[in-house]
């Protein structure tokens, strides 16, 4: 794994997964974390490029109401940290 990007905002208050998207490579991690998990939501990850590994933290959607479908999958708390581990580096986005 090469990089792993932490988004805590909403998709919907800024550009930042336009930003995002225009800065990840193939075999990064983007995991979705506090109001970043919003982008779960409708068609928000559609202009990702391919090979592009998109997560959203399940304890940050339970506690907002969200409900992804199989796209981002859902990780948990343990995963988070398993994806941190594993990841040459982290870069957040806020």
């Amino acid at each position: 794994m090469n990089t792993l990007h932490l988004v805590n905002r909403s998709p919907f208050a800024t550009r930042i997964l336009d930003e995002l998207a225009a800065a990840v490579c193939e075999g990064d991690h983007v995991l979705l974390i506090e109001d970043g998990v919003y982008a779960a939501c409708g068609t928000a990850l559609s202009d990702f490029p391919k090979g592009i590994k998109l997560w959203a933290l399940e304890e940050d959607c339970v506690s907002r109401g969200i409900v992804p479908s199989e796209f981002p999958k859902r990780v948990d708390m343990a995963g988070f940290v398993d994806l941190t581990a594993r990841a040459h580096r982290c870069v957040s986005w806020f």
